[in-house]
């Protein structure tokens, strides 16, 4: 799955692969190659590409109607940054790809700028020597999310003496799904990334027909899911069982010193304080997705961590020159030469680029202070009427579990489909979503954009559009609790939500087996490959422009 339908990823070694999962330097390579092998007009993708590049302005001149972006380009070879050109290009249409995971959250402690010892993002890991480095002895590592999990581990694997402080008041650790599949998947990514499985997510793009079709199969069957006592009975029973399925493995409650598993209690427990492995156990049930999830991809993961790691679930006081004091009774003193932060990203800084008031019109999050009365009380009726709605299609979400949900002080993103500005159309956001599969989404992604930018995707009224982003800001923040805030958290959607974009665009091909029905049982259960997406081009260039014989 971690591919491009145009160009397989190489066969992975036996030895570096854990039921399929497998080190990300193989991703790189994959990435160098495919912008070296795609040619187009004798040039290839990576010398189209503009590197040690920072776009600082983007803005739209009303004397031309055209985009104007100010580029300040940085030499890679300067170390003092004296090295600097600028220049501008300009553009009547635009693709802004600054996703969302470029720019570091670092959260403001007391006393974080007197510490002495390395601070570092997650970011910045594999640039640091603190691994190898035997003067930097003891890990402190800050966040509940994989990436804390991903750094903990090989902090541990390298011997270091490692703490892992994740905060009492934040959503708490992220879930972690066995790597091993089931039902004859080979592993956990392929039997979660299945249609079948879309019917259990309680999803709002649920049904993949871009809104023309009146009756469905997924229609029917979430009826029958959301709205009957067997059905909502089926829902939690299912959910349940693959929660305690991944909490035994784990054994958050029973694992202290030994690699044995037992059984775990599922119901979430109050939240506990001190040092120990019970700290990681999730604060809800896999599905409500109160933090991030990741999937366990090595064998002695749970016991690593278990063993070597020490796992507080308390907020942080204070840091002082050599270590971080937490705020608990005992006033707990950690040692650290190092600090990561594991703490994600700052939103906002991905569009810096563009002033508020612009970023705004176009839909973007600023703070709520810069939105007018007058849009605000527009939007506050829509998001009222779309959150009833969403809850009489899932009553599921009515009662969610007792959760941590952070305060925010900016507005929701209201893109529709999450990339294109409800009043102008010629500018597409991608990648400000988060889910679990970057690769197709992407892939689809791009190819939505370029329906609209060329002009054959029929785009519906503003005021439908805007009914469509109340419609998933709201859905997104009952569904996805302490991450939904937003409304760009689609962790377990990425085939519903890439299957109703091609289906808006009439897009067939990546569904129909071959003397099936889209309805056919195979389609329902087959994993969503790559490869499945591999006749998409050809489809649309003969829908849309059997007139031209160049690729684009």
């Amino acid at each position: 799955m971690a591919e491009f339908s145009d160009q397989p990823l190489p066969q992975i070694p036996d030895t570096e692969s854990y039921y399929g999962f497998f080190p990300a330097k193989y991703i790189t390579q994959y990435l160098e190659e495919y912008v070296e092998s795609h040619v187009y007009a004798d040039r290839s993708l990576s010398e189209r590409i503009r590197l040690s590049s920072r776009v600082t302005r983007l803005e739209k001149r009303a004397n031309n109607g055209l985009w104007h972006a100010c580029i300040s380009v940085q030499s890679q070879n300067s170390q003092d940054g004296a090295v600097r050109k600028e220049y501008t290009i300009t553009a009547p249409k635009l693709i802004d790809a600054t996703g969302l995971t470029s720019s570091p959250h670092i959260p403001n402690l007391l006393g974080l700028s007197t510490f002495t010892g390395e601070v570092l993002h997650q970011k910045d890991v594999a640039q640091s020597t603190f691994l190898t480095n035997t003067a930097k002895q003891n890990i402190v590592i800050l966040g509940g999310a994989k990436s804390a999990v991903d750094i903990a581990y090989a902090a541990a694997k390298a011997g270091k003496n490692v703490t892992w402080v994740i905060r009492r008041s934040g959503s708490g650790p992220a879930s972690f799904a066995l790597a091993k599949g089931s039902g004859g998947y080979r592993n956990s990514n392929e039997s979660f990334y299945t249609r079948v499985t879309v019917l259990f997510i309680a999803s709002v793009f649920m049904g993949g027909d871009g809104g023309r079709r009146t009756w469905s199969f997924g229609a029917v069957v979430e009826w029958t899911l959301y709205r009957t006592s067997v059905g909502m009975l089926l829902f939690s029973w299912m959910w349940k069982r693959v929660t305690a399925r991944a909490w035994r493995e784990a054994g958050y409650t029973t694992r202290q010193t030994t690699e044995e598993l037992e059984d775990c209690d599922v119901h979430p427990k109050p939240r506990e304080t001190g040092k120990g492995f019970h700290n990681l156990q999730p604060d809800t049930e896999i599905f409500w997705q109160n933090d991030s999830s990741g999937i366990n991809q090595r064998p002695d993961f749970f016991a690593t961590i278990a063993n070597k790691v020490a796992v507080y679930r308390e907020d942080i006081e204070h840091i002082d020159q050599h270590a971080v004091v937490l705020a608990d009774e005992e006033g707990t003193y950690i040692s650290a030469d190092v600090l990561v932060f594991a703490t994600g990203w700052d939103m906002r800084a991905s569009y810096t680029h563009l002033d508020d008031e612009t970023a705004y019109t176009l839909g973007l999050p600023v703070p709520t202070a810069l939105q007018p009365a007058e849009d605000a009380s527009s939007w506050a009726k829509l998001d009222a009427h779309a959150s009833t709605e969403i809850l009489q299609r899932f009553p599921i979400l009515t009662h969610p579990p007792p959760h941590f949900s952070a305060p925010t002080l900016l507005t929701p993103l209201r893109l529709y489909k999450a990339m294109l500005p409800i009043s102008d159309p010629s500018i597409i956001f991608l990648g400000k979503i988060m889910l679990g599969n970057h690769f197709r989404t992407a892939e689809v992604q791009a190819l939505w954009a370029l329906s609209v930018l060329d002009g054959t995707l029929d785009l519906p009224t503003e005021t439908v559009m805007e009914r469509d982003v109340a419609e998933t800001v709201a859905w997104c923040k009952k569904r996805y609790l302490g991450k939904g805030q937003f409304g760009n958290w689609f962790w377990f959607d990425m085939v519903p939500y890439t299957d109703a974009l091609l289906a808006q665009m009439d897009l067939w091909s990546h569904r129909r087996e071959r003397g099936e029905g889209w309805m056919g049982w195979r389609e329902l259960v087959k994993p969503c490959f790559a490869r499945d997406l591999r006749g998409l081009i050809g489809e649309y260039k003969r829908k849309y422009h059997k007139s031209k014989t160049t690729a684009p």
